[in-house]
């Protein structure tokens, strides 16, 4: 039995597909379900995209709109176009799908973001996975004000979201032991450990900036894999979930067995296709017994720092030298 519980959500398997491409459209949502995939996150809804997209639907209409009240209209009903277009696809993916279905928005603030977070959630979202990272470029903003502005910002995310509430962070923070203690502290259900982001590279020909690999490696799951382990065992609330270079059922209970409720992959699939979801299940089930665990929660956080003696091995950051 794979079944575990993430967010306050019961999930028959610990294997999320994460928002991307696969989770974007009904047929490859219902694939994944069939697949064996315990909860599915839709390709998230970005606000940068959103205003760049309706700045550009006001451009092409710039001959309409010469007075600032038409302006205005049409800027909300553009943008409301867009949002009306992701809540039929989390409509029609409740209808189809039995497994849970959350949300996920991408956003800076949460000014308007809240109101579309409720609309979600009235729609039937099971849950609401928040992606928060700024680019701290300003050297005049200290590492513990960008902190602080996380916190504030899922403090007002949680008393206006009347449903499972998760962030997605990145691991780049002044204090990251402190983010995720202060996360479980006003309540989070869920945090995901970590987001992988857009990385600039250059294209020399061109001589301009370019988008680099939009994939995960396998070897990347090192940091989420140090993180929970550091803090899964101190969380009163919130359950942890591992992100990014989890391309195997191996590195699916690495993860778990570091104290994670369930992981997400997004990669893995994109690369070897729907099965692999169902691999990583197999494999999972087959350690299990070979092991004597009758389901994850008999082993989820052996190994977090809290449950071992040498939990002190979390923590390093050097390679310590050796004689042979």
């Amino acid at each position: 039995m794979l079944r575990t519980e993430y967010m306050g959500l019961e999930l028959r398997s610990p294997v999320i597909v994460s928002s991307g491409p696969l989770t974007q459209n009904i047929v490859s949502l219902e694939k994944c379900e069939e697949a064996g995939a315990g909860a599915v996150v839709l390709k998230s809804i970005f606000e940068e995209q959103i205003e760049k997209d309706v700045s550009s639907d006001m451009e092409k209409n710039e001959e309409y709109l010469a007075h600032s009240s038409a302006d205005e209209f049409f800027a909300a009903s553009s943008r409301d176009y867009y949002i009306d277009r992701y809540m039929k696809l989390l409509t029609e993916a409740k209808k189809k799908l039995s497994i849970p279905v959350i949300a996920s928005v991408c956003a800076k603030t949460m000014d308007n973001w809240m109101e579309y977070c409720e609309r979600f959630v009235k729609c039937g979202a099971d849950g609401i996975e928040l992606d928060y990272y700024p680019i701290s470029s300003d050297a005049s903003v200290s590492g513990e004000e960008v902190d602080r502005r996380l916190i504030a910002f899922a403090e007002k995310a949680r008393k206006t979201i009347d449903a499972p509430l998760s962030i997605k962070l990145g691991y780049k923070y002044s204090s990251l032991a402190w983010v995720i203690a202060e996360l479980d502290r006003i309540g989070i259900d869920g945090i995901v450990l970590f987001n992988r982001f857009f990385r600039p590279d250059i294209d020399i020909e061109k001589i301009e900036i370019s988008s680099g690999s939009p994939v995960s490696s396998a070897s990347e799951y090192g940091e989420a894999l140090r993180w929970i382990g550091l803090m899964s065992g101190e969380m009163k609330r919130a359950t942890l979930c591992g992100n990014t270079g989890i391309h195997d059922g191996e590195t699916a209970v690495k993860l778990l067995l570091s104290g994670a409720k369930a992981v997400e992959v997004c990669t893995a699939v994109i690369q070897q296709g729907f099965p692999v979801i169902g691999k990583m299940n197999a494999f999972i089930e087959n350690w299990m017994e070979k092991h004597g665990f009758s389901e994850p929660g008999d082993f989820i956080g052996r190994l977090s720092q809290e449950h071992i003696d040498d939990g002190w091995k979390w923590e390093r950051t050097q390679f310590l030298k050796t004689i042979n």
